[in-house]
């Protein structure tokens, strides 16, 4: 029988092993924890609607004659209505425009000063979403609701924000934009889940879309129309398949794609979406923004397992290394009749107290950590300790866990002879083998230079990104909206001349977006008199002249285009366009003319050709584009600010902006910040990457440290000799750190060229990337080496320091 107290007692006398023991395996478990309920969160989006399984979005491809193929991550305008006709295997379709950000107001009453908001992400929908998706309300019905158009349904904490009470929100009236257009609260809804990429804060009724856009949901041309603000959902029949609906696909598509395409060098299509691929799928896009691919959540999830291994790894060199002092307890116990089963389960239940204990302290350091990594990730993960599968994930880790850790260190106790064991004739490779903790060294160390390897390489790609000239200025340029209102062009240029009497600024453009942005409109292009579009897409902006100065854009060729404020007449293009358009002269496309779409669409001359710049991250290649100069369609400012004077630059627009546009809120962007946030995804893996790092460098210099200590007991003598013979501190020293170093050398030769192939895998998905120099692997391996020293020197130099006569004295 296995008695607890004397295992307690056992690992007492044993300080130092259970510390540094317990200390590695919490780290580890800590991390594994944390991995995990990250994972846990990303694979629950969306997963708590009941009919989760059944629900499908309606996406988009566009394939060109020379096989290049397009993902749209949206519906065209008619395509929920022919779907719901064509398609009885839908139960339920629900069509979908969703704004990336709307102004709504709220008029004071009594003395009260009106209130105005930013909303992010507002959702004009059917009421048929809310029987595919479960979102309760707890006020009003989707089908009474959300029936007539400026109706609106808002969330309990967006109408407590807004009224107060939520109860006083039913009945309100919210005003919506410079143009105050009233929608009725008709609904409040229970708030989202953190666990969606739906994430429904203020849905209008889709009967506004109807009303405002008719002619757009009945043309014909507007099944080319491919906005990713438009979106089709539909819920899939109890006993239909998706296969019985793809198999129609094709004819659908033929009847309502391809006849009016009969010139054009692409065909478009639809696929169907699963709402699991919805959120994991980047290549049309996620839903919600950010997320994690399959890919990415299975890496998190083996540095985790490596994380642990390497602490698993410290406790089995340092059980076996000390198994040679438990020699004498071992024989005790044999000799008075333990058998080896007896022994090999006693000192897995010693390993299983030590991995509880390092379980509970992990569990602490989890729970402390946690704010941190939401911080960091800004996801709103939670450990949940009494969840299901939480306490499963525990359990299972703690079981793989002593097993792992436990079962071979207790084989090579109960396996001595207890006759050697007794007269203390044991040698080393009896207590598991110097090759054995060599492996592991080895390994344990493989896993830390990969991960040291991996930190610098995302950690520069990062910086490079982060450096790297994108051929414009972005640096002190700050970003103003500017509500769309028909007499916007002459209104907003006395705004624009206005703004640049500001002490403080520099230049001042009237544009539609900046020059780099994380989304593009794009259209076919057909050049000349061809009767059909190009084999690409190009991107458009629309600027005023002013625009080449504020952002610092070069012409390779012609003019900019004249300001107008009905039609585009004139077009400047880059030279990725005109390349592609066999132009490898800039100046021989000026005068050519294109249309901004296929044969139905006017001639436009090209005036003038920009330099190429990176017009979207640097993640990828250069697009073909081109801007026009259409006034109407000129809804930001853009302001280069002088650096030295902005604050006073800042208070003199926001003076401005207000004055002139009251009923809207002044929310300056900083162009820099915004091109920054392309990089969002590699910054995270960078920061995590040298967490991982530090964590895994932490637990192996542990083992060092407990393998070196155990190590100078064992050679007290020997040092002493040496001492005496006339060794210096230098040489004992070099002696205790000699073999871990030629093993870290024989690590970095398993690492070197692994790290490199997978580095050199994740940095193929960038355009522009940073080469795998060597230098690299050489900060790898010396980085690895000073660990390696900082860990064993400390006791190497104390038992080079020891009085010689004392270690000749030691038993």
């Amino acid at each position: 029988m296995i008695h607890l107290k004397t295992i307690i007692r056992s690992l007492r006398n044993r300080k130092m092993f259970t510390v540094l023991n317990v200390t590695g395996l919490a780290v580890g478990f800590a991390a594994s924890l944390l991995i995990f309920v990250l994972i846990r969160h990303e694979l629950s989006i969306d997963t708590f609607h009941s009919k989760s399984d059944r629900i499908y979005r309606v996406v988009s491809t566009e394939t060109f004659r020379n096989g290049h193929v397009e993902y749209d991550g949206c519906a065209p305008r008619p395509l929920p209505a022919a779907l719901r006709q064509e398609f009885p295997q839908a139960e339920k379709v629900s069509a979908v425009f969703r704004e990336r950000r709307m102004q709504f107001a709220v008029a004071g009453q009594a003395g009260v000063e009106e209130k105005k908001f930013r909303v992010a992400d507002v959702y004009f929908a059917e009421p048929e979403l809310f029987e595919i998706f479960d979102f309760p309300w707890i006020a009003g019905s989707p089908g009474a609701a959300l029936h007539d158009p400026f109706t609106a349904a808002i969330s309990r904490s967006l109408a407590e924000r807004w009224f107060g009470r939520w109860e006083d929100a039913m009945g309100k009236v919210i005003l919506e934009g410079d143009g105050r257009q009233p929608y009725r609260i008709t609904g409040i809804m229970s708030d989202p889940p953190a666990n969606t990429d739906i994430s429904l804060q203020l849905v209008l009724s889709y009967a506004t879309v109807r009303d405002r856009w008719a002619r757009e949901l009945t043309d014909p041309r507007s099944w080319d129309s491919f906005t990713t603000s438009s979106q089709c959902f539909f819920l899939l029949g109890k006993h239909q398949t998706i296969a019985s609906m793809e198999a129609r696909l094709p004819d659908f598509v033929a009847r309502h794609y391809t006849p009016l395409f009969a010139n054009s060098s692409t065909r478009d299509s639809s696929y169907f979406q699963s709402l699991r691929d919805m959120h994991f799928d980047a290549k049309f896009a996620r839903y919600g923004g950010e997320g994690w691919s399959y890919k990415e959540l299975w890496a998190m999830g083996l540095i985790g397992l490596f994380l642990l291994a390497v602490a698993c790894i410290n406790f089995i060199n340092l059980s076996t290394v000390q198994s040679l002092t438990r020699a004498k307890e071992v024989g005790v116990r044999k000799t008075l009749g333990s058998s080896r089963s007896q022994l090999f389960i006693r000192f897995l239940a010693e390993t299983a107290l030590l991995v509880l204990l390092a379980m509970i302290l992990g569990c602490v350091l989890a729970e402390l950590a946690l704010p941190s990594l939401k911080q960091l990730l800004s996801k709103p993960v939670a450990i949940r300790m009494l969840d299901g599968s939480t306490l499963l994930f525990l359990l299972l880790l703690g079981i793989l866990t002593t097993f792992l850790a436990g079962a071979y260190p207790g084989l090579i106790l109960s396996g001595f002879n207890p006759v050697a064991a007794m007269k203390n004739k044991l040698q080393s490779r009896a207590a598991g083998g110097i090759s054995l903790r060599r492996s592991l060294i080895v390994a344990q160390f493989v896993i830390a230079q990969l991960l040291i390897i991996g930190t610098l390489v995302v950690n520069r790609q990062t910086k490079f990104f982060r450096e790297q000239p994108m051929g414009f200025d972005r640096k002190a340029i700050v970003l103003l909206d500017l509500p769309w209102r028909a007499e916007g062009t002459s209104v907003y240029r006395y705004l624009k001349n206005e703004m640049k009497q500001v002490p403080g600024v520099l230049s001042v453009t009237q544009c539609d977006n900046p020059p780099s942005i994380d989304w593009q409109r794009s259209s076919y292009l057909t050049f000349g008199n061809n009767t059909h579009p190009e084999d690409f897409e190009v991107s458009y902006w629309n600027a005023d002249s002013d625009y080449l100065n504020t952002f610092q854009l070069k012409l390779a060729a012609g003019r900019f285009p004249r300001l107008t404020d009905t039609a585009k007449t004139e077009v400047v293009v880059n030279e990725k366009t005109a390349k592609v358009l066999g132009f490898n002269d800039p100046v021989t496309i000026i005068g050519k003319r294109i249309r901004l779409g296929d044969t139905s669409w006017p001639l436009i001359p090209v005036v003038g050709v920009l330099r190429d710049y990176n017009n979207a991250s640097l993640k990828e290649a250069v697009h073909p584009m081109l801007i026009t100069s259409r006034g109407n369609e000129l809804n930001m400012l853009a302001i280069k600010l002088d650096p030295a004077r902005m604050e006073s630059a800042m208070e003199g627009l926001r003076k401005l902006y207000t004055a002139n546009l009251p009923a809207h809120i002044f929310e300056p962007v900083f162009f820099d910040e915004m091109v920054g946030r392309f990089y969002n995804a590699e910054v995270i893996t960078g920061k995590l990457f040298r967490i991982f790092t530090l964590l895994a460098i932490f637990i192996s210099c542990m083992g060092m440290y407990g393998l070196v200590s155990f190590l100078v007991v064992q050679k007290t003598k020997e040092v002493g000799i040496r001492k005496v013979l006339g060794a210096s501190v230098q040489h004992i020293v070099y002696l205790f750190s000699k073999e871990f170093t030629l093993l870290i050398g024989v690590s970095f030769l398993i690492a070197a060229p692994l790290g490199y192939y997978l580095m050199h895998h994740w940095l193929l998905g960038f355009q522009y990337r940073i080469p795998l120099g060597w230098d690299i692997f050489v900060y790898a391996i010396l980085l690895s080496v000073v660990v390696v020293w900082l860990s064993v020197g400390y006791k190497a130099i104390s038992a080079a320091l020891t009085n010689p006569v004392k270690s000749l004295k030691t038993e």
